[in-house]
């Protein structure tokens, strides 16, 4: 049953994508075509929760392999995409989400792991998983906001606004999005690694265990500090901001993903 739900997900994502390319790629931009790819992504997202409950919610342990992880959190991206669409003029940003979603559920069927318990416990532990999950997520989105701010600033610069580029919004818009969506990853990754503090010093009476999790989500911290110090004092934005929003997704994703990658994939453990 997983399969066949796993297998729709990403059906329905990738009919939203090119949806959505056919949206930007109309000459004449017909109004009946807007919208049309959350008709299918609501649906995909559905469907991708479905295929996440087994293994997320069984009682031998949540699975938080390298497979099962990458989908969750393609699946909380596509959610908090969904749910800021309806405030921010980011329905662009879809093409870049739905195929990552759509790739994290391929990744899952793939590489499924096994099934380990989580080790935090108590109300802090909680805090610490979901801001965790959904600092990624939001990061994950704020880079692929900035991967979309580039590539509009060069066409603008060359001159080829129109197409897919004639969906977005202002750029001064978009920089606005961008950092707004980089504040809000920011605020839960410090909420994830205060929280983080102080489940390893109930549990092992340590308040940071610096081991490489700990190293990676800290140096991450810091080079979002310096991005949204930059921004305030130096006005940064472009090209620079872009880097500094890759620098934080990078490490964070190194942290987690690099190293299950490692274990899982490259060494079968």
């Amino acid at each position: 049953m997983t399969d066949i739900f796993s297998f729709t997900g990403a059906l329905f994502y990738v009919g939203a994508t090119v949806a959505l390319l056919r949206q930007g790629a109309a000459v004449d931009g017909r109004p009946a075509s807007r919208g049309f790819d959350l008709l299918l992504a609501y649906p995909g997202a559905i469907a991708h929760g479905l295929s996440l409950a087994p293994v997320v919610l069984s009682t031998e342990g949540v699975n938080l392999a390298l497979g099962t992880t990458l989908s969750l959190i393609g699946f909380v991206v596509v959610i908090l995409f969904l749910l800021a669409r309806l405030l921010q003029p980011i329905q662009v940003l879809g093409a870049l989400v739905f195929p990552a979603a759509t790739l994290g559920i391929a990744i899952a069927w793939l590489f499924p792991g096994a099934s380990y318990a989580i080790q935090l416990r108590g109300l802090t532990g909680l805090a610490h998983i979901l801001g965790a999950g959904l600092a990624y997520a939001l990061l994950s989105l704020a880079l692929a906001q900035a991967l979309l701010l580039r590539a509009q600033d060069q066409s603008l610069k060359q001159k080829h606004a129109g197409g897919f580029f004639s969906m977005l919004p202002p750029i001064q818009t978009m920089e606005k999005i961008l950092f707004q969506l980089v504040y809000a990853g920011f605020t839960l990754l410090s909420i994830t690694l205060i929280s983080g503090a102080l489940s390893s010093g109930r549990m092992f009476g340590d308040v940071f265990l610096f081991n490489h999790h700990t190293v990676l989500a800290l140096l991450a911290w810091v080079s979002l500090i310096i991005l949204i110090a930059g921004r305030l004092v130096f006005g940064w934005r472009g090209r620079i901001a872009i880097l500094w929003t890759g620098t934080g997704f990078a490490l964070l994703a190194l942290g987690y993903f690099g190293t299950r990658f490692v274990l899982e994939v490259m060494l079968g453990s």
